[in-house]
Parts: structure tokens; sequence; C-alpha cells
């Protein structure tokens, strides 16, 4: 029984808080610096440590990227490939750590190795809603399989058979509100496959006002320990405090909010308080680094950094309810705050383009020089135009027309004109623009990279 509680355990988030010792009635809140700061430690440990080992657990790299880090530099292929060898044995959550590791890793659970890992996924429901145990033999005994099929399947896109499995789970829970990863035992309550349960049931649709998560909510205020942290086993641990901090943010509960303020601190505090100074979060207090609490303490610190869960983060446009495939951006363009660089990705090959200008960031928006930011997104010269005399700036690509003046928070986009928040500007004697308006002119699509600055330009 341990080991499988363990295995559910391997697989979950952590979050986070403040980390000086909260007094007898403590009322502080998680301050964002103080969270990015632990967050940011505990990706540099996990960094480090996979630069010693040579590669780390699946979840690590989750982990890692739901931090904002880049895998490109790192082992994750090599872990996918070992991931992928063990599919054979069929274990639903085996595909399910696969898929999301490749999703973490900006590859194509589509199309893998020329097999589609989201479709196996698919397939393996039953027609009572259940995610099977097993792709191959089936199985309705594993509460958490079913779990671990939904996040994949959510991250990846799909959207299919959501009320079967939805029900399926509800079906699940406890007379007390908790659930348990054994489908057969309707008597023992635990902490942390509750936060799993609510973190499916956040992706599946639920909120924190609906009846099954109220009744969750109200096991965990019960099982909540002063301290503000959880337990599993009688042993108050990060994993169990991950658990309940991503089920918490799944369905919209903020964590650190005054209803799990204990005389201890909140969840995110309880935390905390495992992380040493290395950065890394130990399983126990005063134990030794554990790379899975590690990994979920970041995951889960990660979660309340940006304010939704990393499944949501990591989440890929796919085509609703089918199996069609990912294909990659055609153009993948990178520019990042104070950077005197850009990267541009085309079919799959990276160029790195040194500029004598840098991006900044003004009233919220991110400004980008004219000629570097056409440059990138496949802008010839020769469709760029200056008019100094109006001081208007026209970009042309493929027909399509994008007249900017500086000044003036008009954009006109083939004569259609529409209003901006923002304005282009002069700094030192060049022309910066909002890169979100004008890529987005040109049908691209405009991400923010929150953790690393930057601005991502994709189509």
């Amino acid at each position: 029984m341990k080991k499988k509680w363990i295995s559910i355990a391997l697989v979950m988030t952590l979050l986070a808080g403040i980390l000086s010792p909260l007094a007898a009635h403590a009322e502080a809140a998680a301050d964002k610096d103080e969270i990015k700061k632990a967050m940011d430690k505990a990706a540099d440990y996990l960094w480090q440590k996979e630069k010693k080992a040579g590669a780390l657990s699946p979840w690590s790299y989750i982990a890692l990227a739901a931090a904002g880090r880049d895998l490109e530099n790192t082992s994750v292929d090599r872990v996918c490939e070992k991931l992928y060898a063990q599919l054979k044995a069929g274990e639903t959550n085996d595909y399910s750590t696969l898929v999301l590791t490749l999703l973490a890793a900006g590859q194509d659970p589509y199309n893998y190795k020329g097999e589609n890992l989201v479709q196996k996924l698919q397939d393996a429901q039953l027609p009572g809603g259940k995610y099977a145990d097993n792709v191959i033999n089936g199985g309705e005994d594993l509460v958490n399989a079913h779990i671990w099929a939904v996040l994949a399947l959510h991250t990846a896109g799909v959207t299919a058979e959501q009320a079967k499995a939805l029900q399926w789970l509800v079906n699940q829970q406890h007379a007390d509100g908790s659930f348990y990863w054994d489908a057969a035992d309707r008597d023992t309550a635990d902490v942390d496959s509750t936060g799993m349960a609510m973190m499916a049931l956040g992706a599946l649709g639920e909120k924190n006002d609906g009846p099954v998560v109220q009744k969750a909510l109200d096991y965990l205020r019960r099982a909540q320990k002063d301290s503000g942290g959880f337990d599993s086993w009688g042993t108050e641990n990060p994993e169990s405090c991950n658990m309940v901090i991503q089920g918490l943010t799944a369905v919209g509960v903020d964590p650190t909010g005054q209803e799990w303020l204990k005389s201890g601190g909140n969840p995110v505090t309880a935390m905390l308080s495992f992380q040493l100074p290395d950065g890394s979060f130990s399983h126990l207090k005063n134990g030794g680094s554990s790379e899975m609490a590690t990994q979920q303490a970041l995951m889960a610190l990660a979660d309340v950094y940006y304010g939704d869960t990393l499944f949501n983060r990591l989440r890929l446009r796919a085509a609703p309810g089918t199996s069609k495939p990912l294909t990659p951006p055609e153009r993948t363009v990178r520019f990042e705050v104070g950077r005197k660089q850009y990267m541009v990705t085309v079919g799959g090959q990276r160029q790195t383009q040194a500029t004598d200008a840098v991006p900044f960031i003004e009233n919220g928006r991110t400004y980008v020089p004219v000629r570097y930011l056409a440059y990138a997104l496949g802008i010839p010269e020769s469709g760029v135009n200056w008019d100094g005399k109006s001081r208007t700036v026209t970009l042309s690509l493929n027909g399509a027309g994008v007249k900017l003046v500086v000044g003036s928070p008009l954009i006109c986009i083939n004569g259609a004109c529409r209003q901006m928040d923002v304005v282009p500007v002069l700094r030192q004697g060049r022309t910066y623009l909002p890169a979100r308006y004008v890529a987005e002119s040109f049908g691209f699509r405009v991400d923010w990279d929150k953790a690393a600055q930057a601005v991502i330009i994709t189509k």
C-alpha cells in the first residue's frame, strides 16, 4: 500500500509562500518576490543536479518547464526515450507521464516516434468513463491512473468524453469528501489523493462552487494541521502540501487565502519550511535533499507564482476532441528584455541574431526595435518603410499592410484602424513598436514568459 502511495506522490505539485517562520497568529501572505526567489532556488538546484547526475526523473523536467526553464540543453530527450521503452507494459500512468514530459519539452505527443500517444490514452477510456489502469489489459482499480490520464489529455488539448470521465471520478468520492487511490477502498481518507482528484476536477471544468469540490474542501479543512500544512501516513511533508495547493489552484481557490490560514501559517508557508539552504526540499523536517520533494515543491511554487496550474500553462492548442497531429510552428521568435539578440526558429532550425538595441517594457507592454521585429517576423527589408516626415512605419508581408505612427495609439491593418493602449515611441534615434500588436496583426500568436522576461511569437 505504501509503495502505491509513493507512486502517486511522484506526480504531484507543491506550492509556496513566505520563507521566514510565522508567529503564532500568522498574517503574512505569500509575497510574489519571495515565491519567485524560492522557485528559482529550487529550479537552480534541480538544474545543477541534472548537470552532475546526467539526468533527472521525468517529473523534475515537468517541474522545470512549469517554472519557465527551457529544457533544450538537458537530457529530457533521453529520459523520454527511456519512458517510451517502458510503454511495452501498457501502464496508463507511464503513457500519461510521457505525454506530459513531451509537452514540457515542447515535443509532439501526437506523433512521437511515429506513434500517437494521445490517441492511446483516449482509447483507454472504458464504457463507464474511467481511463483504464493499463491500456492493454484494462483494469478499474487505480483512481490515480484515471486522474493522470485526465490531466495529460487536458494538457494535450483534448476535451472529448469529459462528462463520462467526470462522472466516474465524482462517483469515487467518499462520504467525508475525501478520495483514495484504491477504488475498492471506500473507507480510507487520503489528503494526497484528494488534492490530485481536485486537480482533475478542475481540468474537467469543476470549480469551487460545485458540490463535489465543496465536499473535498470541507474534508481538507478538517485535515489541515495547525502548522498550515498536511500530513500523510502520520507525518507532515511538503508533498502533501503540494497535492493540496495544486488541487486548490485547479478549482480556483487561493491556497494563501484567509480560510487556509492556521496559527502556524498556510499550506504555502508550511511547504516552504522544508526548503534547505541549497534550494532543495527535504521530505521530512531535518532531513536531507529529496529530488521528489523538490520537484513537487517547484511545481507548486510555479502554480502560485503564475496563478494557474502547470497543466493549463503547458496546454497546447490542439484540435479539440480529435487525434489530429500537432504541427510545429512555421516560425518561432523569441525576444528577451534587455538582451542584444533574438532567436528565430524556422522549420526546426534555430538562429540567433545579434542586435545593437534591446527590447524594453513600458506601461506593461514590450517594445522591440522596428527593423529587428520586422526581420524576425519574416518581413523583407523591402517590406519595411519609414517616413521620417510623418514619423510613420509601414510594414508589408504576404499582402497584409500594417501602419503605425509614432505617438499615435492607432494601428491600421489594410486601411482598417483600431485603437491600442500604447503608442510607438522613439528612443535614441530608433523607432520601437509594441511587439504584441504588430505580431498579432500579421496572424502570429504572442505569449509572455514572465520568468524569462521574454516575448515568444509563433505561427
